[in-house]
């Protein structure tokens, strides 16, 4: 039987490159579910639509982001930057074809509204819009901190953009938005379960968990769902600096780095673990966040006050450079140009008590954020409007 549910329906596009796009989609989804606005989402995925016009595919056998997420996992981060010009070359040959493929997509169940939060292709997306459903808001909530433009996130003629950062905001209008097409946000799109969670309570639960000792300096390792391979080495030697100090590496899917850090860590004070949700809790528990600055990454530990080390060099993917820039300039961390540095640095800042109560300072000055549930109202409000 079909649904019962006869709500307009926002169509939420999603993207499997990299994990924060699906998760801005699950989270908003989550929202959507506790809030029950005038809406319901639909949630497609970008690559599967234009699958037919997936020219990489053909000739490799492999999605662009199936490949992206390699380049991740094998530290080819250097050829992010030329293969993303490549791509936008590709897309800007073959925007009648992506149109027309995307347009038969929209006007088999015209949304009321639709929601992109996958880059590269929101010029398509606008015009496949126009064309099949006219007068239907196109909405573009970027997932990174600010644009990496041209052609990443933000395009001319979208109807509105969601962003997070004054940066972001600066670069819609100088895109040639209007103002009122520009919604800011309190902070980067985060689960509702994020929001449950009492941190000090969920902090000292894990540390029971994991047997760690409740005056014991944590530090979390956290390099993406998909790890990076310096984070075996890096995590012995933060370890063997210092005798109080415990290590929390969260391996994600990286199998080979999560047997690798494991050999280590029966020897104590190291925990190895694979892909989780639980983030957010092992967060709590931790009095310093090593990793590399993913956007989803630093608004978790932005909204969990805890002080972060990242790193910022050649091998840092373009569009997340910005956001080490942001740590440095508000003051929630260090930022290091190689892996090397870190236990270094985290002995400072070990020694510098004051260092961490005015980074966690900081975090605390920064608005709360409930940018899930606005991006939800926004919606409703546009929705009923249309």
């Amino acid at each position: 039987m079909g649904s019962t549910d006869t709500r307009p329906e926002v169509l939420l596009l999603t993207v499997d490159a990299g994990g924060g796009h699906r998760a801005a989609a699950t989270a908003l989804v989550a929202a959507a579910d506790e809030k029950h606005p005038s809406f319901r989402f639909r949630v497609a995925s970008i690559q599967d639509v234009l699958a037919p016009e997936d020219v990489f595919r053909r000739v490799t056998g492999r999605s662009i982001e199936d490949f992206y997420n390699v380049l991740l996992r094998r530290r080819g981060t250097l050829l992010m930057d030329p293969l993303l010009r490549l791509l936008h070359a590709a897309i800007r040959v073959r925007h009648r074809p992506l149109t027309r493929t995307f347009k038969r997509f929209l006007e088999r169940e015209p949304p009321a509204a639709i929601l992109s939060v996958v880059p590269n292709f929101n010029a398509v997306i606008r015009d496949a819009a126009r064309l099949a459903c006219p007068g239907r808001p196109v909405v573009v909530l970027l997932t990174d901190f600010a644009d990496y433009p041209p052609h990443f996130w933000i395009e001319p003629g979208l109807d509105h953009v969601i962003v997070a950062t004054d940066r972001a905001h600066a670069q819609a209008r100088e895109a040639g938005l209007p103002e009122d097409a520009v919604f800011r946000v309190s902070g980067m799109v985060l689960h509702p379960a994020f929001h449950a969670l009492s941190g000090r309570d969920a902090g000292a639960a894990i540390r029971r968990e994991l047997g760690i000792a409740e005056d014991a300096f944590v530090t979390l390792l956290l390099y993406g769902g998909h790890g990076a391979m310096e984070m075996a080495p890096l995590a012995r030697a933060l370890r063997d600096q210092d005798p109080t100090l415990h290590v929390i590496a969260l391996c994600g899917r990286n199998k080979h780095l999560l047997a690798e850090i494991q050999k280590d860590a029966a020897s104590g004070r190291l925990t190895a673990l694979d892909f989780t949700d639980r983030v957010p809790e092992y967060m709590a528990a931790s009095d310093l966040l090593v990793a590399k600055p993913g956007p989803g990454t630093l608004a978790e530990a932005i909204a969990e006050r805890l002080p972060v080390v990242v790193t910022r060099n050649r091998h840092t993917i373009p569009q997340e450079r910005w956001n080490a820039d942001f740590v440095a300039e508000r003051g929630l961390g260090r930022v290091v140009s190689d892996w090397r540095e870190v236990p270094g640095v985290v002995a400072e800042i070990r020694r510098r008590p004051e260092d961490l109560a005015r980074f966690r300072a900081a975090a605390e000055a920064l608005p709360e954020n409930r940018a899930v549930y606005e991006v939800v109202e926004f919606l409703g409000r546009l929705v009923g409007r249309a």
